[in-house]
């Protein structure tokens, strides 16, 4: 089973089997001993970590005792495994704790506690990223009271602490195309933690879907550790995660400097491959931004982004606006240059290539309405 470790060396946190004696930093390539690297962790967190997050390893203190029920069948049980699945997360190992809560659940499926610590050790082992919403939903379908909400926010901040701790020392985790269900449930049900989800969210989106750029902050060789089961290719549908970001992360730059990296990094492929999919993405995103659900800030960043994308803005080197337009012009179909209109019909380059993707369908001539139309907006952009 693959735990958590710091390697002595490089002092990045790594994954490394229990079953074997010792490994191989993914990092620096050093010959490590499993032993050595999980005490090297161990004791980091106990420098580390402060007093405050030691939920950590006791949700219990959150239950109010006068609240508790009467001792039902398998409940004494169900608190000796819950005991012993507390000991297992204090250790940090995930998977032995996610065994133990479950085996507390078959004893007394209705205690909360164990419910909670379930969620947080399901989430932490890393085995079964698609099973995290349902974790999720789970516990908040089963929450009673303001208590039990409280205990079940406090888990939570425990389990996306764990995640920051483990993306700041250059692990990863798998696709958010997973796990982006979760991430728009915990936005929803616990207001408070929707900048932590976001932030880790956008970091999760920018490694997955742009390990090349400067924002990812990871190098090629970094890029390739992962955990859990990835896509064979980049998501060409990132509108539903980025609109997680746009609308929880408070900081504009860092939105901006995402969705730079989602969209436009590496434009001339997905042009060059007329990718129909991803085109529809980025003209999907700008239509939910301007539902008017969006601060202004917001709806400028997304607009001139994919304006960026899929007017290639900003003449690339060595082309002349010319061959923009021709290259363009037998990228996109009549209807999705019609459909762009909305946002970028007060950009000139824009309204260039319209008139010459139109003079491409059948009946189109110069003497049309249409055409009219759009030379009166060319000559309007071009005398302002």
């Amino acid at each position: 089973m693959l735990e958590y470790c710091v390697c002595p060396k490089c002092e990045r946190m790594i994954m490394l089997d229990s079953d074997l004696d010792s490994g191989f930093c993914c990092y620096c390539g050093t010959h490590i001993l499993y032993s050595e690297a999980r005490e090297e962790l161990l004791n980091g967190l106990r420098s580390a970590i402060p007093d405050e997050l030691a939920i950590v390893a006791d949700l219990s203190e959150l239950i109010d005792e006068e609240d508790a029920v009467d001792d039902t069948y398998g409940l004494d049980e169900c608190k000796e495994k819950r005991a012993e699945a507390q000991t297992f997360l204090g250790k940090w190992d995930f998977g032995g704790a996610f065994k133990a809560f479950s085996e507390a659940l078959d004893w007394y499926p209705n205690d909360f506690e164990s419910r909670c610590g379930l969620m947080t050790a399901g989430i932490l082992r890393l085995k079964d990223t698609e099973n995290w919403e349902r974790y999720l939903s789970e516990c908040v379908d089963k929450i009673r009271s303001q208590s039990d909400w409280n205990m079940a926010q406090a888990a939570l901040e425990y389990t996306l602490d764990i995640m920051k701790k483990f993306l700041s020392k250059g692990g990863r985790y798998v696709s958010p195309s997973y796990t982006i269900g979760f991430f728009e449930k915990v936005t929803q049900s616990f207001p408070v933690l929707k900048q932590t989800a976001a932030e880790i969210l956008a970091h999760c989106l920018n490694i997955e879907n742009a390990p090349l750029t400067d924002a990812a902050r990871l190098d090629h060789e970094t890029s390739r550790f992962a955990v859990g089961n990835c896509p064979a290719e980049p998501d060409k549908n990132l509108r539903r995660g980025m609109l997680v970001v746009i609308r929880c992360h408070c900081d504009v730059r860092v939105k901006e400097s995402l969705c730079r990296a989602l969209y436009v990094y590496d434009r001339a492929v997905w042009l060059k491959a007329k990718d129909a999919a991803r085109i529809g993405d980025a003209v999907e995103l700008c239509e939910a931004v301007t539902s008017g659900e969006f601060p202004p800030a917001d709806v400028r960043v997304v607009l001139n982004t994919i304006y960026d994308f899929l007017m290639m803005g900003g003449l690339e080197p060595n082309a002349t606006e010319r061959e923009k337009l021709i290259f363009l012009a037998s990228v996109y179909t009549f209807e999705q240059i019609r459909r762009m209109e909305r946002f970028f019909g007060g950009f000139l380059f824009f309204n260039k290539l319209y008139a010459e993707i139109y003079l491409k369908q059948r009946g189109a001539s110069l003497i049309s309405a249409e055409y009219k139309r759009i030379q009166a907006k060319i000559a309007q952009l071009s005398d302002s």
